[in-house]
C-alpha cells in the first residue's frame, strides 16, 4: 500500500469520526444504518460547500435529504469502509456504545450547541422511519 494511500485513509477516517461524533453528540442515538447515509451527505456537503436545500425546507425532509444520494451509489459504497471504521474507533474509545443496532452518545460534561440546518432537521424527522423504511428509501434514490 503506497504512502499516499495510506495517509488518505486516516485523513478520511478522521473526517468521518468528526461527523459520526457530533451527529450522536447533538442527537445522542441514532442507527446504524441511518448513521452511515448522514455521516456520507455531511462530509459530502462539508466539501462541495453547496447547499440543495437550507433550514427553511420544512416537508419531507428525510426524502429531499435522501435524494442527495442519486447518482453517488459507488462512491457512497466506497466511504462505507472509512465511517465503518471510525465508528469503530469511537466505540474502542468509549465515546459512543451499541444496543443492537443503535449507536449511543456517551454523555460528557462537554456543552453542546445545535446548530439549525437541513441535515439537522432531517435527522430528527428520520427517528421517524424505521431502518426498514429509511433503507428502502435509500435504495430508491440511489
Amino acid at each position: 500500500m503506497s504512502k499516499n494511500k495510506v495517509e488518505l485513509d486516516i485523513v478520511l477516517t478522521s473526517t468521518y469520526t468528526e461527523i459520526v461524533l457530533n451527529i450522536l453528540k447533538i442527537h445522542k442515538n441514532l442507527s446504524v444504518n441511518k448513521t452511515l447515509v448522514f455521516a456520507y451527505l455531511i462530509k459530502k456537503r462539508k466539501f462541495i460547500n453547496a447547499d440543495v436545500y437550507t433550514a427553511a425546507n420544512k416537508n419531507d425532509l428525510v426524502l429531499k435529504c435522501i435524494s442527495q444520494l442519486s447518482g453517488l451509489y459507488n462512491d457512497y459504497c466506497e466511504n462505507l469502509k472509512y465511517i465503518v471504521s471510525a465508528i469503530h474507533l469511537l466505540i474502542v474509545n468509549k465515546k459512543l456504545s451499541v444496543n443492537l443496532d443503535e449507536l449511543i452518545y456517551i454523555e460528557t460534561s462537554e456543552i453542546i450547541i445545535e446548530e439549525k440546518s437541513f441535515i439537522n432537521s432531517a435527522i430528527h424527522e428520520s427517528k421517524k422511519y424505521s431502518d426498514r423504511q429509511f433503507l428502502k428509501e435509500v435504495v430508491r434514490s440511489v
